[in-house]
C-alpha cells in the first residue's frame, strides 16, 4: 500500500501518527492541570471559609469577655445622670444672683430649661429581644437635648467605650450601637456652639 502512497505523503501520515501520542500527552497535561487547578481553588476556598468562621467565632468569643461584667443600668447611672450646657447655666445662675438682676422672664426659664429634666437624657427603652447568647434592645432619647461640643465628646466616650479628647468612657460599659444620630446648630453662645442632639441606641447585652 505504501508503494500506492507518494513517498511525501507517506511521509506526512507518518509523522501525523507520530505526533499523535505526544498531542494526547500534552492534552492529557493540560486536562490535569486545569483540574488541579480547579481543585486547589476549591481547597484554597475552604481553607479561607475556615478561617473567616474560626476568627468570627473568636471575635464573636472575645466580644462576650469583654463586655461579660456589663452593668445593666450603665445608662442610667452615666448617661442619664449627665448636665449640659454647664458654662451656659453658671452664667445664667450669676446673673440670676446678682442683686441688680431685673427677673427677666426669659433668663429665668432658660436657666430652669437647662437645669430641668427637659434638658437631660431620658431613654425610653424598647421591648427586650431575647438570642441564644445575648439580649438586646433599643433605647430612644423621649426628647432631644441641646449640647455643646464638650458635651458630645463626653457622650461619644461613654458611648463608644473609647477616650474622646479628655473624657473617659464609664466602667462596666454594655455593647452600645448608635442606631440613629441627629444634630442640628442652634446658635453661638458665648463662643461655644450649640447644638441640638436627638439619638437611638442599640443596647446588646451577653448572657
Amino acid at each position: 500500500m505504501l508503494n500506492i502512497i507518494p513517498l511525501n505523503r507517506a511521509i506526512s501520515y507518518l509523522l501525523v501518527i507520530g505526533v499523535l501520542p505526544f498531542l494526547f500527552v500534552i492534552f492529557t497535561f493540560f486536562s490535569q492541570k486545569s483540574d488541579l487547578e480547579e481543585l486547589r481553588n476549591v481547597l484554597e476556598t475552604l481553607q479561607c471559609q475556615a478561617f473567616v468562621k474560626e476568627k468570627k467565632q473568636a471575635l464573636n468569643l472575645a466580644v462576650r469577655q469583654h463586655f461579660r461584667d456589663a452593668d445593666h443600668f450603665y445608662i442610667d447611672k452615666h448617661l442619664e445622670s449627665l448636665v449640659f450646657l454647664e458654662p451656659e447655666i453658671e452664667s445664667l445662675q450669676r446673673i440670676v444672683a446678682d442683686k441688680n438682676f431685673s427677673g427677666d422672664e426669659r433668663i429665668k426659664k432658660r436657666l430652669e430649661l437647662l437645669t430641668s429634666s427637659s434638658n437631660s437624657f431620658i431613654f425610653s427603652e424598647g421591648i427586650v429581644q431575647t438570642f441564644p447568647l445575648f439580649q438586646e434592645t433599643i433605647e430612644t432619647l423621649v426628647h432631644p437635648v441641646e449640647v455643646n461640643t464638650h458635651d458630645l465628646q463626653k457622650i461619644l466616650a461613654l458611648i463608644e467605650g473609647i477616650q474622646v479628647g479628655p473624657y473617659l468612657p464609664g466602667p462596666n460599659r454594655p455593647q452600645l450601637l448608635i442606631t440613629e444620630f441627629k444634630l442640628d446648630k442652634k446658635k453661638v453662645y458665648e463662643k461655644n456652639e450649640v447644638f441640638v442632639l436627638n439619638l437611638k441606641l442599640l443596647k446588646r447585652e451577653f448572657l
